[in-house]
């Protein structure tokens, strides 16, 4: 399997205008604004302890992916590997859901800024709040490390407390199991 890479910095954040100020100023694109469900599942244990391992379906525009994730928070960030597939067959989620069980369904509304290598994601989750997530994609050439601690610096007088796990994690630890 071919994964593709990224370093990932998370956090909560009160009020996402200075973000959207200091996003402008470093000349990021604003690209859009999205409703997002993600419904993620149970695996069986990995045969490694050395990171965590997801799968969700994320519906979106009336489309779905399939995204699958192993993880491993490093460093103030987490790095994430991880591969996509299309999954439009309205009867996905309902296999999935038999098959392996939901573990957690995350809601949110996703403003999306862009700049190179870099999304910016400023989500509100339902249940949870508002966060900033800044994925640095992993390219030829790219300090992805140097480049995510160089945002962290940059975004840190905006910030609240760093999230070192994943929307699953904060979802499902306010909401009781199904």
């Amino acid at each position: 399997m071919e994964f593709r890479l990224n370093r990932e910095i998370k956090a909560y954040c009160p009020d996402f205008e200075p973000v959207r100020t200091i996003l402008r100023t470093h000349g990021a694109e604003f690209v859009e604004v999205k409703e997002q469900v993600d419904h993620y599942y149970r695996l069986p244990p990995a045969d490694d302890a050395g990171g965590t391992r997801r799968l969700k379906l994320r519906a979106e525009k009336g489309e779905g992916t399939l995204i699958y994730y192993w993880d491993r928070q490093e460093a103030g960030a987490r790095t994430s590997r991880y591969q996509l597939a299309e999954a439009n067959d309205p009867r996905m989620g309902e296999m999935l859901d038999a098959a392996l069980g939901v573990r957690a369904v995350v809601r949110k509304q996703r403003e999306l800024w862009r700049k190179d290598n870099v999304v910016f994601n400023l989500d509100t989750v339902e249940g949870v709040g508002q966060i900033v997530e800044v994925e640095v994609l992993a390219e030829d050439g790219c300090d992805i490390d140097a480049l995510a601690q160089e945002y962290r610096r940059l975004f840190e007088p905006c910030l609240g407390g760093y999230i070192s796990g994943s929307n699953e994690d904060l979802v499902a630890a306010i909401t009781p199991p199904p």
